[in-house]
């Protein structure tokens, strides 16, 4: 992917792929530059061990969700041959890959340099300036457990807009071609949000805890509105792929604070969860307002979705 190289190309291309898509311009861009940082993995030596996972992979890879993530979530799969320094070496090999060049921007209490994890925020220039909001975060972890997964094609808003409108030249001139990567099984992914909702659920301020989680909701909502999702949730594998992760999760985070010992049925998600959406609604409609480029359900939809698939797992609990 090169048409950044050309600024004026580029800028006229994220201008005329605004109007076509109906999306705004910083979409338009922050969307390039998270797709340049996959197209980077696909061209990755060991691409193969790599799994993009998490939010943005529900709209880049799955195409169900119709918001923007700031981050490239990515699960290492985990190789009994490794030293510790070998995973050290590796997760940071990959990450410096993805980034492609682009400038590392420090961010206090975000960047996170661990041997099994990295995070790191990366600047993309906007009208070839760099400006500390324009970044994409880059998440490589080692501990994950990024199964099932399987291979999904990628493309560029602006790709989309150019092969819409028949020019396919462009695409081929600025290799801005569709590219395969490896990535999470979206009910995979649907587990992961929910594990995820839970063990924020027991944070000290527990609303806070879910609140800072918000998203998930709006993901888990379009995860369940397909015919396959409903049919998965009803479905003894749903439980058992729930219930492995979920002792994955204890046994791989100290935090909060006992969360190896915490039952389901203890979380306010559980117990409580019409007062607790009561006070997140607004938290809700307010952050995927800004993040979401169409309009979002009604607040009241997400909470009897979410109800529903709470539904399939209190009985087992």
């Amino acid at each position: 992917m090169n048409l950044h190289n050309q600024t004026k190309l580029f800028n006229d291309a994220i201008q005329m792929a605004s109007i076509h898509l109906e999306i705004k311009p910083d979409f338009i861009v922050k969307d390039y530059w998270i797709t340049y940082m996959l197209w980077n993995l696909s061209n990755y030596p060991n691409r193969d061990q790599v799994v993009f996972k998490g939010g943005t992979s529900l709209s880049k890879a799955y195409k169900l969700i119709n918001r923007f993530s700031t981050d490239v979530d990515l699960a290492v799969i985990q190789n009994p041959e490794f030293s510790g320094n070998r995973i050290k070496s590796e997760i940071r090999k990959i990450e410096k890959t993805v980034a492609g060049g682009l400038k590392e921007l420090e961010i206090a209490r975000l960047t996170s340099k661990g041997s099994r994890f990295r995070k790191s925020a990366y600047v993309y220039p906007v009208d070839d300036k760099l400006k500390d909001e324009n970044f994409v975060i880059v998440e490589t972890n080692y501990f994950a457990n990024p199964y099932p997964y399987e291979e999904r094609e990628i493309e560029s808003f602006i790709a989309t807009f150019l092969r819409e409108t028949g020019n396919e030249k462009a695409i081929n001139d600025f290799n801005l071609q569709p590219f395969r990567i490896n990535v999470l099984d979206r009910f995979q992914t649907l587990i992961e949000k929910l594990v995820s909702l839970i063990r924020f659920s027991f944070q000290e301020d527990s609303l806070e805890g879910v609140r800072s989680k918000i998203r998930h909701f709006y993901d888990l909502y379009y995860l369940l509105e397909t015919k396959e999702g409903k049919e998965f949730i009803t479905s003894a594998n749903f439980r058992e792929r729930f219930n492995n992760l979920l002792l994955h999760d204890q046994q791989s985070f100290d935090e909060p604070k006992g969360w190896g010992q915490y039952k389901l049925n203890e979380s306010i998600l559980v117990s409580d969860f019409e007062r607790v959406w009561e006070k997140l609604k607004e938290a809700y409609i307010k952050e995927l307002s800004i993040y979401a480029y169409a309009e979002i359900p009604d607040e009241k939809l997400i909470a009897e979705s979410f109800l529903r698939l709470i539904s399939q797992l209190k009985g087992n609990y």
